[in-house]
């Protein structure tokens, strides 16, 4: 009896000319976003690759000079553009793409490509993302808002329920038939997307990306039994695509939007210059209480204990060295506190968003896609953290070499290329994937909620429907 139902709804969208017309402009449209995203990936992930060898080739070719004139002339390490971010391009427009890393200081990423995007551009760009988040409910809500309502408007309905067809079953099966026909509607440019992973990138990043699809056809199921209890319990087909339309356009356009404005209300995030007066008052200042100058002096007597001294130049060591070491303690403990806070708040946001995503599922695939595609505010945070870490080793090592290669009253104490490859250069660690998936959690269970929701609905509205067709 479900096949049955299944196949009967599958074969009239079908025969349906509209269903035709709207598969061709889906996958124009697909086609369009795919070509255009794949290649600004390809122009993007080449020209950061040529900057990072380029900025490789400048360390290690610098020449003899001071580590600490090293240290200041510093790298800049560059974010890739990962492959799945032609799919979905996520929040990397608005991110920057570089970052200098330098003594003593802790620099924000520059190079927002929506800086150097033309004025229009800036609205927002087309994506395989956006059409599956957008539009492909669009569609599925067109296909499906007649289901039961039409039938109660011709009186069909009441004919097919008079028969005793159990109206579970035939949600069941109108589920399916609509699924089906949904799945032809998506299915060309799905295969043209992996296939275009494929032959850029190899099988490394399929894992992510039959995860990515996987929860995507978790969302269009959810829309489409949501669609089928709008239909059933609609009093007639009119009713029901209004019904659905609204519900369209407020869960994908104005509760994302009202999110991201609460967000920043509720948890403003600080303005550069005031953060800056902050970041240089602590410096200045210190921030347990005790001034740069007293850490450096108090270092000084300890060392003066430990090799029974009284003199820096009596020392084994270099204190200018020492005294580099302490600087960086004190400056990344300054920009580790202040970062947090920043941190906080742009998390603060992103758990408001969470909350209203309860109210819309695009809202949580958007997040879980995001993820998955390397283009989240997770994954920039994940690239900064990263360059910030090698910049401390990067100036640990440097330090280092002062410390216990020069003497206190030799300034022109001189490294060579040796330490500039024993130093090394940025290289961006790629993240695995059981860490972006650690960040899904609480978006899939706002997925898990909607899918109880519209099928229990939906089911019970089916159910009723034999009682009041």
């Amino acid at each position: 009896m479900i096949l049955t139902i299944a196949n009967k709804e599958f074969r009239a969208i079908l025969r349906d000319g509209r269903a035709l017309y709207g598969t061709i402009v889906f996958a124009l449209l697909g086609v369009l976003a795919l070509v255009t995203g794949a290649i600004r990936f390809s122009e993007l992930d080449a020209e950061r690759l040529r900057a990072q060898e380029h900025v490789a080739e400048q360390w290690r070719a610098q020449g003899d000079k001071n580590p600490h004139s090293a240290a200041h002339y510093g790298q800049y390490a560059f974010r890739p553009a990962l492959p799945l971010a032609f799919f979905d391009p996520g929040v990397q427009a608005f991110e920057g793409v570089s970052i200098w890393l330098e003594a003593h200081k802790r620099n924000f990423a520059t190079g927002r490509p929506a800086d150097d995007a033309a004025p229009l551009a800036r609205f927002g760009e087309l994506s395989l993302a956006f059409i599956y988040q957008a539009l492909l409910p669009l569609g599925i809500l067109l296909l499906a808002y007649p289901a039961f309502a039409a039938e109660r408007d011709s009186g069909t309905l009441r004919q097919l329920m008079a028969t005793g067809v159990d109206g579970r079953r035939l949600f069941v099966g109108k589920f399916i038939g609509i699924g089906a026909a949904v799945l032809v509607l998506a299915a060309p440019v799905t295969i043209l997307a992996l296939i275009a992973l494929v032959v850029a990138t190899g099988t490394r990043w399929l894992a992510h990306a039959t995860l990515l699809l996987t929860f995507y056809a978790w969302f269009a199921a959810i829309v489409l039994a949501a669609s089928l209890w709008v239909s059933a319990v609609a009093s007639s087909a009119r009713s029901a695509l209004l019904t659905l339309l609204a519900i369209w356009a407020v869960a994908v356009f104005v509760l994302p939007r009202i999110a991201g404005d609460l967000g920043r209300i509720i948890a403003p995030v600080p303005g550069a210059q005031r953060l800056q007066a902050a970041i240089e008052r602590d410096l200045a200042e210190g921030i347990d209480g005790e001034s740069p100058a007293a850490k450096i002096e108090k270092r000084r007597r300890q060392l003066y204990r430990l090799y029974k001294v009284d003199d820096d130049r009596a020392l084994p060591i270099n204190m200018q060295g020492v005294i580099f070491g302490i600087q960086d303690e004190i400056s990344n403990a300054v920009y580790d506190k202040h970062f947090a806070r920043l941190q906080s708040a742009v998390d603060a946001q992103i758990d408001l968003y969470e909350i209203v995503s309860l109210l819309s599922p695009r809202m949580a695939l958007m997040l879980v896609s995001q993820e998955l595609s390397g283009t989240s505010v997770g994954a920039q945070r994940r690239f900064a953290d990263g360059a910030e870490r090698f910049r401390r080793r990067l100036m640990a090592t440097l330090n280092a070499d002062i410390t216990l290669h020069s003497r206190n009253d030799d300034p022109a104490y001189r490294a060579g290329a040796d330490l500039w490859r024993s130093a090394g250069e940025y290289r961006y660690e790629f993240e695995p994937l059981r860490e972006a998936l650690r960040r899904c959690g609480a978006a899939a269970m706002v997925l898990l909620l909607w899918t109880l929701l519209a099928g229990a609905g939906g089911l019970l509205a089916a159910r009723r429907l034999g009682s009041n067709p």
